[in-house]
This record gives structure tokens, C-alpha cells and sequence, in this order.
């Protein structure tokens, strides 16, 4: 029996490497009345350069249509899939997950799909697919993969700094009023993802540099003497993230490794985004 894992394209996997029991289910980005599909034919690099470029250019993001999954699980047929784990970014984020529910049962007579809400995004996915897969290779059955990668979920603390409001604002996770504001005094919010999914506001900074500390200061404490491996997401055009990896090593964090934030992080909360993620062991 063919078994497969499917991450979403928020994991980053096509610029950390693709197990070869993984697919990936690109999102879209749509830009400047275009759409492009994450991975496919828009790169992390691209888009950042893009932004750069014309940073007042439209921007929006939108999970898999109905009609892209429901081609996308043909495609699955047609490779003669006959179960799959969807491992999804967290429903609170984007509606992947449920379209999913409402698409799965028009073929769960051709395979049987599980659907699993990841509760994170970006290199939270990642370490959860590379898990299931790492898994899935060993024999062990889906339903048990599902209760492992659960267990390691509560051990990834991930903490953003917003570098662009608007997308926050636009997706109503922030007032425009409380946008306008905090943008007018140079307020820079640093986010959490929560074990529910959720990205929510933990502490708001006057500037970015100060904003690179705090971050940094953030993930240590959720670290909190712990065990395990922290990381730093961004992009390769982020000036700021020497800064970052410098605080870290002066907090006992050498060469800690720097991973590429999702695009669509990137899209949603701007071009200088930054990421600390610590996983425990």
C-alpha cells in the first residue's frame, strides 16, 4: 500500500529538502493581479526582492481553492496513493485545513486521507512532517504517527517580529486604528504562536533593534533551560538577522542555524520578519 505524507507549502520544505515520502501543497500568493503558487513559481528570494522593490505593491495571500485540491488529490490518484496524512498550518491562520474537510469525503472511497491541524506554521511544520515521514519510513501506522508528532508539538515555542503591519491589519488580527498607531510611532509587535493555533501579540517594541532582543529574549525564556535546538527564521535579504544571531551567542546560543521564514509570513507580516524557534528534545 502507497503511503503519503502532504505538508503544506508554509512548512518551507522546498528550501530545507523534501523527504521523498512528502508532497507539497502549495498556497497562493497573490501580487501586483497575479496569482503564484508558493514554491512553484515564486521563490522565497523572489518575493522578498520583490517587496523590496515596490513595497506599496497589493499583496494577499489565500489557502488551496476547492478546485486546486480537488486536482491535487486526482494527481495523488493517478501516482496510486492509496493513504495520506495531510499535515496542515494551523486552521486559526488559513482555511487549508478546512477546505480539506469539505474535499476529503468526495474521495475517501479511493484512499484513506487524514487530516492533521498542525496548530503552527513554518518550521513548527517542518519538524512535524520531517517527523512523520521519518516515522512513516520505520513502518509505523498513521494513526500512531498522529499521536507522536502530537507529543512533539507541545515541545515548539516559536516568537515573530512584525516588520509590516498592513498585512496584520488587512487580515483583521489587528484594528486599523490600533495599525495606524503603532505604525505612526514606529511600534514593532512581536507575535507567539499558541497551543491553539492561534498567533497572538506578547510584548510591542519602539524599535526594530530593540524588537531583535526581546525576540530573542522571548524564546530563550519559553526555552527555559531546557534541552533542545533554537533556531532563527528569515530570509536571505534580511538585514537584521547578524543582529539577531549576534544577541543569541552573547545568551549562550552559538552558531544557531538560520532557516527561511515562510512566504507567506513574509507576505502577511513583511520582508524583515524575524523568527526565533526553539524545539525541545
Amino acid at each position: 500500500m502507497k503511503k503519503m505524507i502532504v505538508s503544506t507549502s508554509t512548512s518551507c520544505l522546498d528550501d530545507l529538502g523534501i523527504p521523498e515520502n512528502v508532497k507539497m501543497l502549495p498556497m497562493n500568493i497573490h501580487m501586483g493581479g497575479a496569482n503564484y503558487l508558493d514554491g512553484q513559481n515564486l521563490s522565497l528570494d523572489s518575493l522578498s526582492r520583490i517587496l523590496l522593490d515596490t513595497p506599496n505593491i497589493d499583496i494577499s495571500t489565500s489557502a488551496p481553492t476547492e478546485n486546486q485540491l480537488i486536482e491535487f488529490f486526482y494527481q495523488l490518484i493517478k501516482e496510486d496513493v492509496q493513504e495520506v496524512l495531510f499535515i496542515c498550518l494551523s486552521s486559526s491562520l488559513s482555511q487549508t485545513y478546512k477546505n480539506l474537510l469539505n474535499i476529503s469525503s468526495m474521495f475517501s472511497h479511493r484512499m484513506k486521507i487524514y487530516l492533521y491541524d498542525s496548530r503552527t506554521i513554518s518550521h513548527g511544520e517542518a519538524v512535524l512532517v520531517q517527523e512523520a515521514s521519518r516515522l512513516l519510513k520505520q513502518g509505523m501506522e498513521v494513526p500512531q504517527i498522529i499521536t507522536e508528532i502530537n507529543r512533539l508539538r507541545d515541545k515548539i515555542h516559536i516568537y515573530l517580529a512584525v516588520d509590516n503591519l498592513k498585512g496584520m491589519i488587512r487580515t483583521k488580527r489587528i484594528s486599523a486604528p490600533v495599525g495606524f498607531f503603532a505604525n505612526l510611532f514606529g511600534i514593532k509587535p512581536i507575535v507567539k504562536m499558541e497551543d491553539s493555533g492561534q498567533m497572538v501579540a506578547f510584548e510591542k517594541v519602539r524599535s526594530f533593534e530593540k524588537c531583535i532582543e526581546r525576540l530573542a529574549d522571548a524564546a530563550i525564556t519559553a526555552a527555559n533551560g531546557k534541552k533542545g535546538t533554537m533556531y532563527v527564521l528569515s530570509g536571505n535579504l534580511n538585514p537584521h538577522t547578524k543582529s539577531l544571531l549576534n544577541y543569541l551567542s552573547s545568551r549562550g546560543y552559538v552558531n544557531t542555524e538560520v532557516l527561511p521564514a515562510a512566504s507567506v509570513s513574509i507576505a502577511n507580516i513583511g520582508v524583515f520578519t524575524l523568527g526565533c524557534v526553539f524545539v525541545e528534545d
